[in-house]
């Protein structure tokens, strides 16, 4: 879980946002956002708001019983036995309109508008008129690139749950069974280590089904010599981590022994040349380059190279070749270079999660990569 010192160096840095922007108060409805704000992890059908003003001042809407680090905790009812809620979200407007009738000096407000509910803004709009309510989503997508310690623990966190689900795949995949039956495997064996259920969502494709896309495990039967890309993204407190290990059934050819080297040269190609200022689409084409320079997958890789993780399965920077990101320090990201095809029956992609530091790349998992 986030920590309340994250919380807080979190909320500073909004609070130099606000500064810049000239407001008086931002709001978020957004349930993941008031998580990255304040710690709490409430039930995302749950309303909730959390609101900050310009003087440091901040409070929050909220079913889930709050941290120290709130000037305000002001309690939501959503199930009651005693009455009927029917509208939750009115409640938390009314909630909203008696915090907001203290602040009668309200001028300009910014909010993460594309999460904000009707029933919110026209509190808002009601205590401040004379100025329309300003976007603020591309300031907290600017503030998420930057991770706090408490969010690459969270992320760590993930990737314990990569690292048990491959040790299960390993010792179940075999001819003859589905790929149902390899998932079940990985995530029974994560369902042990958490002592509950988590979300436990990635791509399952093995062979040709891996050649150009993934997603759910089916009943497709494994096959000898099959190709297993395993591409994984538990969710254990809306924190992702994302990493792909390839595994051959039985003992893999040439062919994809040949590949496999080549997906990790691309690999180290892109952790070398990666540091802060570079650009992310400059590390796109250049492992984009060096795989179509090999025979054996020219013209085969045809996704991203990679992208940031933290609060949402992508962010900043996308290394892609549109991308307009630059690397800088406190980045969390993927590289996943990829070969596919029907001559190597199906496809090899490696990925691993990073940390860029002021003194370099830091690798946050190290998990083998052997087939």
């Amino acid at each position: 879980m986030l920590t309340q010192e994250g919380c807080r160096a979190r909320q500073n840095r909004m609070l130099a946002q606000i500064a810049d922007q000239g407001w008086d108060l931002f709001v978020t409805a957004n349930y993941r956002t008031v998580y990255y704000f304040t710690g709490l992890l409430g039930n995302p059908t749950d309303p909730c708001v959390f609101a900050l003003f310009d003087g440091g001042r901040s409070f929050v809407i909220t079913s889930t019983p709050a941290q120290q680090c709130l000037s305000e905790h002001i309690p939501l009812e959503t199930y009651s036995i005693k009455r009927s809620i029917n509208e939750p979200v009115r409640d938390t407007a009314n909630a909203l309109d008696a915090a907001l009738e203290q602040d009668i000096d309200l001028r300009f407000v910014g909010a993460e508008r594309s999460s904000l509910p009707a029933q919110l803004e026209e509190v808002i709009v009601r205590h401040c008129p004379d100025h329309p309510i300003e976007d603020a989503t591309l300031d907290i997508l600017q503030l998420r690139k930057h991770k706090e310690p408490d969010e690459v623990a969270e992320i760590r966190a993930s990737l314990r749950y990569c690292a048990i689900a491959y040790d299960a795949a390993r010792k179940t995949i075999a001819p003859g069974l589905t790929e149902c039956d390899v998932y079940s495997a990985m995530y029974a064996a994560i369902v042990r280590e958490a002592g509950t259920s988590i979300p436990f969502p990635g791509d399952f494709a093995c062979g040709a089904r891996g050649i150009k896309g993934g997603g759910p495990p089916t009943i497709r039967v494994i096959k000898p010599q099959d190709l297993y890309i395993l591409d994984l993204f538990p969710e254990p407190a809306l924190y992702f981590a994302d990493t792909c290990r390839t595994f051959a059934v039985g003992t893999p050819t040439g062919d994809q022994v040949r590949a496999h080297e080549i997906v990790r040269k691309a690999l180290r190609t892109a952790e070398e040349a990666i540091r802060p200022g570079i650009k992310a689409r400059d590390i796109y084409w250049l492992v984009k380059n060096y795989l179509d320079s090999e025979p054996l997958s020219r013209s085969s890789f045809w996704h991203h190279a990679g992208h940031g993780i933290g609060h949402h399965g992508h962010e900043a920077p996308r290394i892609i070749p549109g991308s307009e990101d630059v690397f800088e320090v406190g980045d969390v990201f993927t590289l996943e270079p990829g070969i596919y095809g029907d001559h190597l029956q199906g496809g090899i992609r490696l990925e691993d999660n990073y940390l860029l530091t002021e003194s370099g790349l830091q690798n946050l998992f190290e998990y083998p990569m052997a087939l």
